[in-house]
């Protein structure tokens, strides 16, 4: 990142497989926490303090979309990241009309995140 601070991505799913590809992807670009769940995350929010959350849709008990409610009513200023392997133009309307910054299918292009995020990030 030339010398820049990196900044904190928490990656929420309910997949730990997803949370390890995606902490592999993207860990020499940002500092990550993981969360499995909506209590986790909701922890890991007051704990790590992301500037970005990855937040997967379907999860059980606290959904993404709930998840994404609540973020943005708590804490705006976090940039949110859906994902989802079931995403339709539907689902993806209705996350940025709830407040997420982008939406990505899975399996997530990595490169194309780092690039959205980097415009996210450096408006």
């Amino acid at each position: 990142m030339g010398g820049k601070e990196k900044y904190k991505l928490l990656v929420v799913d309910d997949n730990q497989k997803n949370c390890q590809v995606a902490k592999r992807c993207m860990e020499d670009y940002c500092d990550i926490a993981i969360a499995f769940d909506g209590g986790g995350a909701i922890s890991q929010i007051n704990n790590f303090n992301p500037a970005v959350v990855l937040l997967d849709i379907r999860m059980p008990n606290v959904t993404g979309d709930d998840l994404l409610k609540m973020i943005k009513a708590w804490k705006p200023e976090i940039i949110v990241v859906m994902v989802s392997a079931h995403l339709t133009p539907e689902i993806s309307k209705a996350c940025m009309q709830d407040g997420a910054s982008a939406c990505f299918n899975k399996p997530i292009n990595f490169d194309l995140l780092k690039e959205t995020l980097a415009e996210l990030l450096n408006p």
